[in-house]
């Protein structure tokens, strides 16, 4: 018994169990279920365990209760879920007794139970005084909890004597069961815990294959690789099968599986490896892989990988220095152990544009006892070069690669075809034909906002491709953007910037609006002045009236651009209030409206509306004017009358009602001088003209 938990403690790596210990001291009192139904569809197989030493030596003491609910039938959930105890009662390890049939064929059962019920647990050899011995006197409840439950994970039947695994035989295929996992420990012990795994016999699916296995055949030695991040939902460990009759038969070459101790580490790799050691070279091997699940079945095997050992050369050649001179030829110097002449055929010289390669031979069938080279061959552009010793037999020895770089000066061609796309959301395309410069590094891309501003870099890398997008913000004022792009090598030699792309940006902002500035009616004839819009893009300047009876603005002129600022617009209408307002239009046909402007016309094309006389009487005797007037106007509504004294403006006095057609002013005071003005509003709307008379009081 104590040399089987020696030989797993190697091959395991006993450190992995303080790394459990641990793990169960941060997730106390906590227990975890798994399940997996078989083919049949009869049977659903149980897995569980606690997550720390505390409740696992409990859990050994008082075990587990396992109920069963049925939910589902036939697709109908019920009503009432059916409950069922399984076993009966807690769920207990088996008496020792029970284990010695198991344990002497199944060495993992045999791990369990002596870690279960053995005397003293031992997992390392006899050394009394060094790490083994320190591990097995401070933790060696922690190496049975943890060598314990990776057994189990190896041995179905060995989890079953530890109380750990349950077979369900009582399954129905149109059924689904709740598991319901908790402990029997008193509740004085240990806070209460509960798993539970929720499936059915329709869950089933087959394992999988172990996948990308591969393999790296060296000198009598082959380092196996799989991708078992893939597969990690499914399996725990690996066994590794080897043929050696062309894959008629295979056999493990451990009893022990392979598992992964590092999972933990987010540093660690997705890929687990293997080294197996070869009989002799030149004889062809097959390997392949099955991983283990927590219920002890092995998968499927994975699909077969071939090779053979080869002998190596014991010298590596090491190149001492390599560099292109001033004409770009390349001049090379390295070192290979001078006695290992005779196993050499000689060198070649292989380059790269990157140091991983692919290398392709670049110089061959240099001579074996060659170790410095001028080589009547140019450099061209830079890359990497390694020297490899060609063996007469089996494999050669490659140098490590050296990056030899000629004298670069010169430039890339500046780029051309570029253009220049842009869509409604301000999504700008570029695109531009590739140059052809092997050493093409990519290109510097450049925007600005004004023709004659300084091209701002929009990356501060380079960029790879020859199609680019960048995104403007349609609401800055500017119309056009302007881009350019430049090419640069591997030495940063960079070429001069492309002609400008001019951009007109999608028309979503109006233009500002244009101003009228002053205006003078005549008669019929209203003059007006106004300044015009401040935007480039104007395409033109539309001038709008609308009469007082009009139910919309009519079109008076409309004027290219910026070509006017002044118009006298001849009202063909009857007397009365007019609106005019300006529109100043883009070109992108977005317009913006002057404030709008009411201005009175005495009279139209229809003939004058005139108050035909008008007087004022002083009379100071009763402290008082008296202003009269007639007209022959038809439909007046009423009449309004103004007044001004001295060099004062002329203000509305009073509003007289039609039929009467006179007023006394009695505010007034002696030695000025009046002024009378009378104006008739018609029920159109129209005004008549004004009258003015003037008096001394």
């Amino acid at each position: 018994m104590k040399r089987l938990i020696l030989l797993f403690f190697i091959v395991v790596l006993g450190a992995s169990g303080a790394a459990v210990a641990q793990q169960g001291r941060q997730a106390a009192s906590q227990i975890k279920m798994i399940a997996r139904p078989d083919s049949t569809g009869h049977t659903i197989r149980l897995r569980w365990a606690a997550t720390n030493v505390a409740l696992w030596k409990l859990t050994n003491q008082y075990g587990f209760i396992l109920e069963r609910y049925t939910v589902l039938r036939n697709k109908q959930m019920l009503d009432k879920p059916e409950r069922k105890v399984l076993s009966g009662g807690p769920i207990r390890s088996k008496p020792l007794d029970a284990w010695q049939e198991v344990a002497k064929k199944d060495q993992f059962a045999a791990v369990m139970a002596q870690a279960l019920y053995g005397s003293n647990f031992q997992v390392g050899g006899n050394d009394t005084k060094g790490v083994g011995r320190i591990i097995s006197q401070s933790q060696e409840a922690e190496q049975r909890f943890s060598f314990s439950l990776f057994a189990a994970d190896m041995s179905f039947e060995g989890a079953q004597l530890a109380g750990w695994g349950w077979v369900d035989n009582e399954v129905n295929p149109n059924e689904k069961y709740l598991y319901r996992l908790t402990t029997a420990v008193p509740a004085n012990l240990t806070k209460p815990d509960t798993a539970g795994v929720y499936i059915g016999a329709e869950n089933y699916e087959p394992l999988p294959a172990v996948q990308e296995v591969n393999a790296q055949f060296g000198n009598r030695t082959v380092m196996l690789a799989w991708d078992y991040n893939r597969v990690k939902a499914y399996y725990t460990s690996y066994y590794v099968e080897k043929s050696e009759d062309g894959g008629k038969t295979f056999r493990r070459l451990s009893d022990v599986p392979v598992s992964n101790l590092n999972e933990k580490d987010k540093r660690a790799s997705n890929r687990m490896y293997f080294t197996d050691t070869l009989h002799e070279n030149g004889v062809a091997y097959q390997y392949r892989v099955r991983g283990i699940n927590p219920f002890g079945e092995a998968g499927p095997p994975s699909a077969a990988i071939k090779g053979q050992g080869a002998n190596m050369l014991p010298f590596v050649p090491g190149i001492q220095s390599a560099y292109a001179d001033d004409k770009g030829i390349l001049q090379m110097q390295w070192v290979f152990e001078e006695k290992a002449n005779g196993f050499i055929k000689g060198f070649q010289i292989s380059r790269a544009d990157n140091a991983n390669g692919p290398y392709k031979i670049w110089l061959d069938n240099i001579d074996a006892t060659t170790r410095t080279l001028a080589i009547k061959k140019a450099v061209g552009e830079p890359g990497y070069f390694t020297i490899t010793a060609v063996a007469k037999e089996g494999e050669g020895r490659t140098s490590y690669p050296v990056l030899v770089q000629p004298v670069d000066s010169i430039a890339p061609a500046v780029p051309t075809g570029l253009k220049a796309v842009i869509d409604s959301n301000g999504v700008v395309t570029l695109t531009w034909n590739k140059n052809s410069e092997r050493d093409l590094m990519g290109y510097k891309i450049y925007r600005a906002m004004k023709k004659n501003e300084e091209l701002v870099p929009l990356i501060d890398s380079v960029w790879r491709g020859n199609k680019f997008r960048d995104k403007l913000s349609l609401k800055l004022l500017n119309k056009k953007v302007y881009y350019a792009i430049s090419a640069l090598d591997k030495r940063f030699n960079q070429s001069g910037h492309t002609e400008l792309v001019e951009l007109k940006k999608p028309n979503i902002i109006p233009p500002s609006a244009a101003v009228i500035t002053k205006y003078n009616v005549a008669g019929n004839m209203v003059t007006l002045n106004w300044i015009n819009s401040a935007d480039e893009d104007i395409a033109a300047h539309i001038l709008y009236r609308k009469a007082t009876a009009d139910s919309g603005y009519t079109i008076v002129q409309q004027f290219a651009g910026k070509s006017r600022n002044t118009y006298t617009d001849t009202v063909r209408g009857i007397a009365g209030t007019y609106n005019y307002y300006i529109a100043a239009t883009s070109e992108g046909g977005l317009a913006t409206a002057s404030e709008k402007l009411a201005v009175t016309v005495a009279a139209g094309a229809a003939g004058a509306l005139q108050i035909t006389r008008l007087y004022a009487y002083p009379q100071p005797e009763q402290r008082r004017v008296e202003v009269v007037w007639d007209d022959e106007m038809k439909q007046v509504v009423n009449y309004q009358v103004y007044k001004s004294s001295g060099n004062g403006a002329m203000t509305l006095f009073k509003s007289v009602p039609a039929g009467t057609k006179g007023l006394y002013d009695t505010e007034v005071q002696v030695n000025t001088v009046y002024q009378y003005a009378v104006m008739a509003v018609l029920a159109s709307g129209a005004y008549s003209e004004m009258k003015k008379v003037s008096i001394n009081y």
